[in-house]
């Protein structure tokens, strides 16, 4: 879900290393260089947006609010705890995310190379 919010729905399903592009994603478009507290809680947001009944945008579901949602995972992230959780949160996401898309190519061409 990160991928296509914040590169693009094209980055996601790109195969055999190749490059589909129709527009620069919203992480390119806005100069977006590292995930932030507020990238993960939109992510999942969105997420669980995406996995409930509703067909149109809302705030709320029921009694489960989104809004607040949104700003209890930013505080929980900003204002931890335990720092080095939030620490490795952030650090996960930015090796995972903004990386993957690099490591994924490699790999790809590095099996390409290897079998033919």
């Amino acid at each position: 879900v990160f991928h296509h919010i914040f590169k693009g729905p094209s980055s996601v399903l790109v195969k055999d290393g190749g490059a589909v592009t129709t527009r620069s994603g919203n992480a390119k478009l806005h100069n977006m260089l590292k995930v932030e507290a507020e990238h993960v809680a939109y992510t999942f947001v969105q997420c669980h947006f995406s996995i409930s009944s509703r067909d149109k945008w809302q705030s709320t579901d029921g009694a489960y609010n989104y809004n607040n949602t949104y700003y209890r995972i930013i505080r929980a992230i900003q204002e931890p705890f335990d720092e080095t959780w939030a620490d490795s949160l952030l650090q996960w996401w930015n090796m995972y995310v903004l990386s993957f898309g690099l490591i994924l190519r490699a790999l790809l061409t590095f099996t390409k190379v290897c079998i033919w």
